[in-house]
Formats: C-alpha cells, sequence, structure tokens
C-alpha cells in the first residue's frame, strides 16, 4: 500500500499516518514471526521509513500552523 497525498490533494493527517505506521509495525513483527525473506522486510522497512518521514513533515506543518495562530 502506498500512502502519498490523498485524493483531495491533501498530505495524510498526523493520526492516520500514525496508524498507518502501527500496521506497518505489526506486519514487520508478523514478518519475521513467519521467518519472512529479506526483501519482504526490506520493502516493510522502506514503506516505514517513508511513513515515519511523512509523520516528521505532517507534525512540523501542523506545529508551523499553531504557531501561526
Amino acid at each position: 500500500m502506498v500512502m502519498g497525498v490523498t485524493q483531495s490533494g491533501h498530505e495524510p493527517d498526523v493520526e492516520s499516518l500514525r496508524e498507518r505506521i502501527g500496521e506497518l509495525v505489526r506486519e514487520r513483527q508478523e514478518l519475521r514471526t513467519v521467518g519472512a525473506s529479506r526483501g519482504s522486510l526490506e520493502r516493510n522497512r522502506i514503506q516505514l521509513v517513508h511513513r515515519q518521514s511523512e509523520l516528521g513533515r505532517a507534525l512540523i506543518e501542523q506545529h508551523a500552523a499553531a504557531g501561526a495562530t
């Protein structure tokens, strides 16, 4: 699953990113439990890195918006 800009053109919100990161962490734990291939673990790792990066940007934007009011 690829998460980026939503269909409405807005970045995903902080809560949805946190939920997706939680899903990816649970998926990673399951992959490790079943002895998944390195490729599967690497794909999961890359998705986690991207979502965490998006979350960081979303939190910065949220904080900046709160400071602007």
